[in-house]
Parts: structure tokens; C-alpha cells; sequence
């Protein structure tokens, strides 16, 4: 696609590292819109790295390398004014900050930098609710244990949750009801480095939120938010570990208190500065109404493949991303559009009660195959390492089946039977 100035049309992806980032390249891609890739760091860890799919992204003969920020922010704005670009996009939790950064110097629809570290550090954004009217839980960010020890006591907390500044999934969080375990759960995690390459210096400290938790996928443009999708989770406890996901149910378009919980997450983007673009906003549902738990300025991560959400709901929140930035005017038309589900949809997160190696793994998936309502199931973890963690978190989750089907009865009896077999390993999938 080329604009009247010649140049190529163009979306720039700041750090594509996740799925999220690789789908929203390819999905660019199928309107004619090319996406450049642009890292914000000149060192990445080579797990990142090697996740990069290349050739979902521009090649450009006259790049020898990747555009890679450092430090020299009019630099990176040189080497992308062959381009019309058309706007500036996080690939992944850790690009949030760059392409607020980007977009701005740019001049180009942005959520600016006055409240990046907000849209990142999890202190900060519960902060930024505070300031603006908004209900936020109880928290305190500290280095000191002390401070730490002196709140919980205050609070009379039967249950708080500590966790990293800034962090994804569910990296570092660690549930605590005694002074021994907040102690414990402290030191652990401070000084030490999280996934995304933060150092974690502060812990920030919640109390624990209880009711159902719901994750509000949203794309916003000029201030106005459209619900792409509303997911609600299930937890389950794992002995020694705390709560794991088990499953991801995607909800009809909300009526009465979900409605109420969607104009809440609105308010959240308000509070945030999120004005363009995606945001993943996880909220739970407890007796005061809902809280807040963390939002994320970029598409939801582990990405569920966009023709399975269409084929239930007709939209998805990376294909409105795609529309919002192609043709911001079209987009604004249908923003307050209600879908409504055709088929239901549940995203299994199985759960390895063993480590080990999974002899029976074969077996294992051709049952999975014969549920009548399993769509497609991603095996990556199960396969490539040919061995299977306990799962601790879902990141260790050795695989995920989609239970799709037009009667919501049927995905109900398939997830059980799933349940039963991780329950009493009813298989050797997951035997030592």
C-alpha cells in the first residue's frame, strides 16, 4: 500500500517478541500493511530473540541490521522516514514504554510519555487510579521489610498477594497469609531480575482480592474505547504453588453488573492515559464491586488464534487494531457495537500435577481429539522440550486445548473430562 507521498504505508512493531506482536504482524500483513520491527534494547536475552518470526516483518535491502534503539531516539525517527507510518504499536509488555516514547516524538496518535511508567509499574498505575477517582484494592510498595512487616499487621490481612513493580503472566507473584510467608515471599524476589529484564529494587504488596476474575480486551481510539472481547478466568490451587489457570471462557457481550465491570475497565484506560491502541485489563469482580488488578497498554498476551475468537464472537480484538489503525474514521463508526456469540469458546490450560516425561503423550492427544468440542490444541511446550514440567504458573502449563462448540452444555462436559484426567492421572501423560 503506498500513500500520495509514494512512500509505503507502514506499522511499526516496537519489540515483537510475543505471540501478540507475530499476530499482529501477520494480520497487517493480510490488509497490505507491512509492519518494521524496532527493538528498544540493543541486547535482548536469545529466548526473545529466536522467538521472532522474520518473516512476518518488512525487509528492507537498505537495513543491514534491525532498527534497533540506542539511545538515540532521532536516530531510529531517520531510519523510519522512508515509511508513512501509520503508527507505532508494543509488540510485547516490554515495548509499551518505547513506542509511547516513538509515537510522541513522531507526531503521531500516541498515549504520550506523562503516564508511561504508570501503563508499566504496577505501584504507580494502582497510584494513578487513586488520583483519579478511581477504587483501587489496598497495596504499599516497599524495599524495606520493616515497612513491609508494619502494613500487613495494620491491614489484619488474612490473605495479600506480593508480586513484581512491572512483570507478565504470572511471574513472581506469590500468595501469603502469615508473617513467616510475607517474609519469605520478600526475599525471594527482591534483587533479583524478572523475565522481562526488570530489576526488581521495590515489592509491591496488595491485599488479596477474592470473587471472579475477568480480563477486559479493549482497542481505543481518540479517548473512546470499544470492548473487543471479555474473557473470564478459573483458577485452580496446586498444592505448594497457590493458584494456577486453568481455564479461559469467553463471555457474551455484558449486561447489568459485567456491564458495570467493563465501564470500570474504561475508567481504568481514563486513569492511565490510554487514549490509542490496545489494552488488556484484568479486573475482579468481588462484593465492593470491581478492582482493579493490572492493565497492559498492548494486545492480551498468549494470543488465542484471531479466526477461532471470530468464529464465535465476529470480531477480535487484533483484528480492531488492525481496523482502528488502517481506517480510524470506519472504526469510530461501529464503536459502541455489540457482538454477540455464535459458538462458545473455553481455552484449557492443562496442568502437569508431575514432572517427568510424557511417554504417553500421543495417546494423550488423540483423546483430546476425539472431545467433540476441542477446535485445536497447541502443544509447543509438550513437544519441542519433550519433557513436562510441573506447572507452577502458566507459563509452565504443558499445553492448551480450545473446546469450541455452538451449545455451551457440550464444552462444560469436554472441560470436565479434562479435569478428571489431570485430577487422577488417569493417563501417563504426565507420569514420572
Amino acid at each position: 500500500m503506498v500513500t500520495k507521498d509514494r512512500r509505503q504505508k507502514a506499522v511499526v512493531l516496537v519489540d515483537g517478541f510475543a505471540t501478540s506482536g507475530r499476530v499482529l504482524a501477520s494480520r497487517f500483513l493480510m490488509q497490505g500493511i507491512p509492519c518494521i520491527e524496532v527493538l528498544s534494547h540493543e541486547a535482548f536475552p536469545e529466548k526473545y530473540l529466536k522467538k521472532n518470526h522474520a518473516e512476518d516483518y518488512l525487509e528492507d535491502p537498505l537495513f543491514t541490521d534491525k532498527i534497533v534503539f540506542r539511545g538515540d531516539l532521532d536516530a531510529v525517527v531517520r531510519q523510519l522516514d522512508r515509511y508513512a507510518v501509520i503508527g507505532i504499536i508494543p509488540g510485547s509488555e516490554m515495548g509499551v514504554p518505547f513506542a509511547d516514547a516513538l509515537s510522541e516524538r513522531m507526531g503521531l496518535f500516541s498515549n504520550g510519555t506523562a503516564q508511561s511508567v504508570a501503563r508499566r509499574n504496577k505501584f504507580r498505575m494502582q497510584c494513578a487510579l487513586q488520583d483519579a477517582g478511581v477504587r483501587t484494592k489496598q497495596f504499599i510498595c516497599t524495599q524495606d521489610e520493616n515497612e513491609l512487616i508494619a502494613w500487613f499487621r495494620a491491614g489484619s490481612f488474612a490473605e495479600v498477594v506480593i508480586k513484581p513493580m512491572s512483570s507478565a503472566s504470572t511471574e513472581g507473584v506469590t500468595f501469603c497469609s502469615t508473617e513467616e510467608e510475607v517474609l519469605s515471599a520478600f526475599r525471594n524476589l527482591i534483587g533479583t531480575t524478572n523475565h522481562l529484564g526488570d530489576k526488581n529494587t521495590e515489592v509491591l504488596i496488595e491485599e488479596r482480592l477474592c470473587g471472579t476474575e475477568f480480563g477486559v480486551n479493549t482497542v481505543s481510539w481518540n479517548g473512546k474505547h470499544r470492548l473487543a472481547e471479555l474473557w473470564q478466568y478459573r483458577k485452580v490451587k496446586v498444592e505448594g504453588v497457590g493458584n494456577v489457570y486453568d481455564c479461559t471462557r469467553l463471555h457474551d457481550w455484558p449486561e447489568g453488573q459485567l456491564m458495570e465491570l467493563v465501564r470500570y475497565a474504561f475508567s481504568v484506560l481514563d486513569a492511565l492515559g490510554i487514549r490509542y491502541g490496545a489494552a488488556h485489563t484484568e479486573i475482579m469482580l468481588t462484593e465492593k464491586g470491581p478492582l482493579l488488578i493490572e492493565s497492559g497498554a498492548r494486545i492480551m498476551g498468549g494470543t488465542i488464534p484471531p479466526d477461532l475468537i471470530v468464529s464465535c464472537s465476529g470480531q477480535c480484538q487484533v483484528d480492531l487494531m488492525v481496523a482502528a489503525y488502517s481506517d480510524p474514521e470506519k472504526f469510530l463508526e461501529t464503536i459502541d457495537k455489540p457482538y454477540h456469540l455464535k459458538r462458545h469458546m473455553i481455552r484449557k490450560h492443562l496442568i502437569a500435577q508431575h514432572e517427568g516425561t510424557p511417554e504417553g503423550e500421543i495417546a494423550a492427544i488423540e483423546m483430546l481429539a476425539r472431545l467433540k468440542s476441542c477446535a485445536r490444541g497447541d502443544f509447543v511446550n509438550l513437544i519441542s522440550d519433550w519433557h513436562v514440567n510441573r506447572t507452577v504458573d502458566m507459563m509452565t502449563s504443558p499445553a492448551k486445548v480450545f473446546l469450541i462448540h455452538k451449545d455451551p452444555r457440550v464444552i462444560l462436559e469436554d472441560y470436565r473430562r479434562i479435569r478428571d484426567f489431570e485430577t487422577y492421572q488417569e493417563n501417563e501423560l504426565f507420569s514420572i
